[in-house]
C-alpha cells in the first residue's frame, strides 16, 4: 500500500471520528440532571444504551450513503449519464432518510419526529452528500493527474524507443525515389505505384504523427494509401471486397494521430484470405460532436502467421485501448466483437 493511500485512509478516519463525535455530542438524545450544591448549579449529561445504539445506526446509514455515492454511483457521474446518476442518488438518499426516520420511531417514539428533528436529519444528509461530492472531485483530480503523468512517461518512452530505432528519413526517402525511378524506367507501373504509396505512408508516420492532434483528413488519406498498397498483393480475380466510406463533413475534425490505423492494420492482417471470399468494410461518419468509426472484416480460415505476428497484433490493440483511456477518458466507447467468421470494431469518439 502506497504512502498516499495511507494518508487518504487516515484523513477519512479523522473526518468520520470528528463527525461521529459532533453528532453524538450535539444531536444524540441526552439525559440532563441538574444539581444545586452550595448554591452552584451543576449539570450532568448522560446517555443511555438506546441513545448510543440509535446514534450508531444513524451514523452507519450516513456513512453507507456517503461511500455508496463515492465508489458506486460516481461511475455514472458524467454528462452522458447525469440523469441516471441524479435519479439513483435521489433514490438512495430518500431510502436512507426513510430508514433513519423508521429507526427513530422504533427507538424514541413519535415525539422524535417533530419538524425540528426532521429538518436536522435532512440537513445532515445534505451535508454528507455534499462532502461525498468533494471526495469524488478529489478522486477524479487524482486520476487525471495520474493519467497525465502516465501519458508523459509513455511519450518519453516512445521518444526514446524512436531514437534507438530511427534511421535517417532522408536516406530512406532517397532510396525509395531511386527505386521509383528504376521501376518507372522499366515501366513497372504496379511497383511504381506501390513505392509511391509506401513513401506517403512513411512520410505520414515520420512527420504527421509527431503532434498531439492531426486532421482526420490526413488519417483518412493514410488509410486510403494503406488500402491501395495492400491491394497490390491481389489480382482482379480474387474475391475481395475492401471499402472505406465517409459521411458528413470530416475535414476539420482533429483527433490524436494514428488512432484508427491499428484497427485497419488488424483487419488486413486477420481478414484477408485470397482462397476464400473476404471483405473489409470501414465507415467513418460524424454525428453531432461524435465521430463514429466502424470496421467489419471477415476472419481468415488459414493459419494466421507465426506467434510473433499474433503477439504484435495483440499489443497493437492493447496500445490503442490504453491511448483511448488516457487521451479520451469518458469521451469514447469502444466495442469489439466476434460473431462466427466476422470481426467487428465500433468506436465512438467525442472530439473537441
Amino acid at each position: 500500500m502506497t504512502t498516499n493511500r495511507f494518508i487518504e485512509i487516515g484523513i477519512n478516519l479523522l473526518f468520520w471520528l470528528i463527525c461521529f463525535y459532533l453528532i453524538f455530542a450535539i444531536i444524540s438524545p441526552q439525559n440532563r440532571e441538574v444539581e444545586i450544591i452550595n448554591g452552584q448549579e451543576i449539570v450532568e449529561i448522560s446517555y443511555d444504551g438506546i441513545s448510543v445504539f440509535g446514534t450508531i445506526i444513524g451514523f452507519i446509514l450516513k456513512l453507507s450513503l456517503y461511500y455508496f455515492n463515492v465508489y458506486v454511483l460516481s461511475k455514472y457521474f458524467n454528462k452522458r449519464q447525469f440523469r441516471r446518476y441524479g435519479s439513483y442518488l435521489l433514490l438512495a438518499t430518500i431510502s436512507a432518510i426513510v430508514l433513519e426516520l423508521f429507526k427513530n420511531k422504533l427507538i424514541y417514539g413519535f415525539e422524535f419526529l417533530l419538524a425540528e428533528n426532521l429538518i436536522t436529519i435532512l440537513w445532515l444528509y445534505i451535508f454528507f452528500v455534499g462532502m461525498s461530492f468533494v471526495h469524488i472531485m478529489i478522486l477524479r483530480w487524482q486520476k487525471e493527474e495520474a493519467l497525465k503523468r502516465q501519458l508523459r512517461e509513455d511519450k518519453l518512452t516512445a521518444e526514446l524507443q524512436l531514437l534507438k530505432s530511427q534511421i535517417n528519413p532522408h536516406f530512406l526517402f532517397n532510396a525509395l525515389n531511386n527505386l521509383l525511378s528504376i521501376s518507372e524506367k522499366h515501366k513497372q507501373t504496379e511497383i511504381s505505384s506501390g513505392i509511391a504509396q509506401l513513401s506517403e505512408l512513411l512520410r505520414f508516420l515520420l512527420h504527421d504523427t509527431s503532434g498531439d492532434t492531426i486532421y482526420l483528413s490526413k488519417e483518412i488519406e493514410f488509410i486510403n494509401n494503406y488500402i491501395q498498397l495492400n491491394k497490390l498483393r491481389f489480382d482482379d480475380t480474387d474475391d475481395l471486397d475492401i471499402s472505406l466510406t465517409t459521411e458528413g463533413e470530416l475535414n476539420h475534425i482533429k483527433i490524436a494521430p494514428a488512432l484508427l490505423i491499428p484497427f485497419v492494420e488488424n483487419a488486413f492482417k486477420h481478414g484477408i484470405d485470397i482462397y476464400n471470399t473476404s471483405f473489409i468494410k470501414m465507415r467513418l461518419r460524424r454525428v453531432g460532436k461524435t465521430l463514429e468509426f466502424e470496421c467489419e472484416n471477415s476472419l481468415s480460415t488459414k493459419p494466421n502467421g507465426n506467434s510473433l505476428e499474433k503477439h504484435n497484433s495483440g499489443i497493437g490493440l492493447q496500445n490503442v485501448k490504453r491511448r483511448l483511456r488516457i487521451l479520451y477518458p469518458e469521451k469514447h466507447e469502444l466495442s469489439i466483437s466476434e460473431k462466427g467468421n466476422t470481426y467487428n470494431v465500433n468506436l465512438k469518439l467525442e472530439y473537441d
